[in-house]
């Protein structure tokens, strides 16, 4: 197959970070602001709509609005709050994102933990792909980079400096996995839409292809790619690398919104704030430079899921630990507002949400103290991340409906803002629908709340996307098994008994 109108070492050049790069040499240091952020998104990437539109400038797009989230993340890396949460120091003295630090020690792996608490708070949990996560992935290379180097030296190499790059540059990543569902008698190797090299030349490799999911690419810097989950495809099927979301031949047609947009952030008070949207990435004849190639044509690496994936599931476990923190504490308001804390079966209930919140806590925290060293990384305890991770999906639909349940008739008794502006009507609901210390109003923005957390369309899509971005139940239980050693207890009791 021949490139069309590819120059390798032009390009290679034009998908260096350049831009951001300048940004940051002007500002002195290796921090994004939330402007400077937004600034290095117009960078030419090809992003499609739902409605078949292209989008221009993807920072002003009413269904990429989540952008003003990120940046206020970003933002809050210069703020006394957030400064020493969101950022380290680094051997020369500048600041760069904590997402990035290589985790040497539990110590580092515990700031890593806050900063996931911090921008859990600032999101509601609503994002799976929040800033500090797109460095996971790539720090799961890292963590099996013995494999890589056996491979190629030249791999190893380039995965230690993407790390160093987007640390540097305060990129922000997502990982890429899932091929599309397609018709299951094609063979996998044989769809059209499986990934694949296609041309493979000294400057870089050119592939083809599909992918789906990438939730929130169209606001990161770099996909992380990596071919794991099953066998059936071919060697030029196996890539792991990085890519740069305004790569040409690179097209990203996004989902459907769910979250409401245009109305007052009191109706919809955490779907004003936008959503992380998924998409289908098509890649037609996309260059990739030779040193974003972290490995190419190695089957040995697809079983790899469960190492090289460490960090990103216990940032998914971790992540939902702190949401279930705030379902907590959303029962517990919920109990108030209605003079129902006092009910033994509501009692119940909110101490039900708090022991999810509690056994997550255990788990995201036994992960790091009982941390394993990898190629001289420290990982969370993957064995204990898995156990964790099903616990949280599988309770998760659980917790959602004791919460709607605590609501009665709140969350069906609700209004839109029009509705308490009406010089007629206003008063008369404000004189009926009081709560417990506080106004008919204020109570009925509470329960808009509770209602895009548990109810609406968008907490239907965050509930599919935890079920399936922590992997369905069903295959983590299957790691549980599988990959949890429970010899040397066998053992202990074999002896105890006296049996061989």
């Amino acid at each position: 197959m021949t490139i069309q109108n590819i120059a390798p070492a032009d390009d290679a050049e034009r998908l260096r970070i350049s831009k951001v790069t300048e940004q940051l040499e002007q500002s002195g240091g290796h921090l994004l602001t939330g402007e400077q952020y937004k600034a290095s998104l117009r960078d030419g990437r090809r992003i499609i709509t739902s409605e078949g539109e292209e989008v221009e400038d993807v920072t002003t797009h009413p269904d990429l609005r989540a952008v003003d989230t990120l940046a206020g993340i970003q933002d809050d890396q210069f703020t006394a709050e957030g400064q020493d949460i969101l950022t380290y120091v680094g051997e020369d003295g500048g600041r760069r994102a904590i997402g990035w630090q290589v985790p040497r020690t539990r110590e580092d792996l515990l700031a890593k933990r806050e900063a996931t608490k911090f921008i859990t708070q600032r999101t509601m949990g609503m994002y799976g792909r929040p800033n500090d996560y797109g460095a996971m992935m790539a720090l799961g290379f890292l963590s099996t980079i013995d494999r890589i180097e056996a491979e190629n030296a030249e791999f190893a190499e380039n995965i230690r400096n993407f790390v160093k790059l987007s640390g540097d540059n305060n990129l922000l990543s997502t990982d890429l996995i899932a091929d599309p569902q397609s018709d299951k008698n094609i063979p996998r190797n044989e769809r059209p839409s499986q990934l694949r090299i296609v041309e493979d030349t000294p400057e870089g490799i050119v592939i083809s292809g599909a992918k789906v999911a990438g939730s929130i690419g169209s606001l990161a810097h770099f996909f992380t790619l990596s071919t794991t989950l099953g066998g059936g495809v071919g060697p030029e099927a196996a890539i792991w690398a990085a890519i740069p979301m305004n790569s040409p031949g690179l097209s990203l047609i996004l989902r459907e919104p769910t979250a409401k947009m245009n109305t007052p952030r009191n109706d919809h008070p955490l779907d004003h704030a936008g959503e992380e949207l998924d998409q289908t990435i098509i890649f037609d004849n996309v260059f990739i430079p030779r040193e974003y190639v972290f490995s190419k044509y190695n089957l040995g690496l697809l079983d790899l899921y469960y190492e090289s994936c460490a960090y990103s599931l216990w940032s998914v476990m971790t992540r939902l630990a702190f949401r279930a923190e705030m379902f907590a504490g959303v029962a517990e308001v919920i109990t108030e507002i209605l003079g129902t804390d006092k009910i033994p079966g509501v009692q119940a209930a909110v101490a039900d949400v708090t022991m999810y919140a509690q056994t997550l806590k255990a788990y995201s925290l036994a992960t790091i103290h009982e941390s394993v060293e990898w190629c001289g990384l420290q990982v969370p305890n993957p064995d204990l991340t898995t156990a964790g991770r099903l616990y949280s999906i599988e309770n998760y639909p659980r917790i959602m409906h004791i919460l709607r349940d605590l609501c009665g008739q709140a969350l069906i008794a609700r209004w839109p803002e029009k509705v308490w502006d009406h010089p007629e009507f206003g008063p008369r609901m404000e004189a009926f629908f009081p709560g417990t210390g506080v106004s008919a109003r204020e109570k009925n923005t509470f329960f808009n709340f509770v209602w895009d957390l548990t109810s609406g369309a968008h907490a239907g899509r965050v509930a599919l996307f935890e079920n399936v971005n922590a992997t369905p139940p069903a295959f983590v239980r299957h790691l549980v098994y599988s990959k949890t050693d429970r010899s040397a207890a066998a053992r202990r009791v074999r002896d105890y008994v006296g049996i061989s």
